[in-house]
């Protein structure tokens, strides 16, 4: 599967439930970790090293980010690894959340958020995943934000959402999960 094929595994705006518009994916690029423990740093570094596919495993990647005028934000990225590094990504990605409590981090527009983890949930996707609820705030506002981490075989799917409707990550992670069973043939 070339770089072009490999980015038709990204949601659409056509599998959003509400009316999204899809947006350069560098806005969402490169936070900074500002303070929290070990498993915070972790996390922003990992996310970042998602997104721009420096994994030295990385062989595919891509992302899609989608918002709309009332503030909901839709994140996909998808990466194909090698060499049984996508099991390992994952194992990383989820120790670090089920280890960080809160953590902060800067945006690359310069906010900087308190990031509180609020539940870590398994989900049955691929082969198996897991969601995690967050509780972001900045001056008085709080962001509810949610996360579902899924890998099938070698491909790792991270939708990341602030949306209402808190059960629609579940609908975005199955469509997303589904479209890369059905593109890349995997169980």
């Amino acid at each position: 599967m070339d770089d072009a094929a490999f980015s038709q595994l990204l949601l659409s705006e056509e599998d959003l439930e509400e009316s999204f518009f899809g947006e350069e994916p560098s806005a969402a690029y490169d936070p900074v970790f500002v303070s929290g423990d070990a498993s915070g740093r972790a996390i922003v570094d990992l996310t970042n090293m998602l997104t721009h596919g420096t994994h030295p495993e990385t062989t595919h990647h891509a992302s899609a980010l989608f918002t709309n005028i009332v503030g909901s934000v839709v994140f996909h990225h998808v990466a194909r690894f090698g060499n049984g590094a996508c099991r390992q990504v994952y194992q990383e990605l989820f120790a670090a959340v089920r280890d960080c409590a809160h953590y902060r981090m800067g945006l690359n527009d310069g906010v900087e958020l308190d990031i509180a983890r609020v539940a870590v949930e398994p989900v049955e996707l691929g082969d198996g995943g897991f969601l995690v609820r967050w509780l972001s705030a900045v001056d008085h506002f709080r962001i509810e934000t949610a996360w579902v981490i899924v890998p099938a075989d070698d491909v790792l799917s991270f939708v990341n959402a602030r949306v209402p409707d808190a059960s629609e990550i579940h609908r975005l992670a199955r469509v997303a999960v589904d479209r890369v069973v059905d593109l890349t043939g995997t169980s």
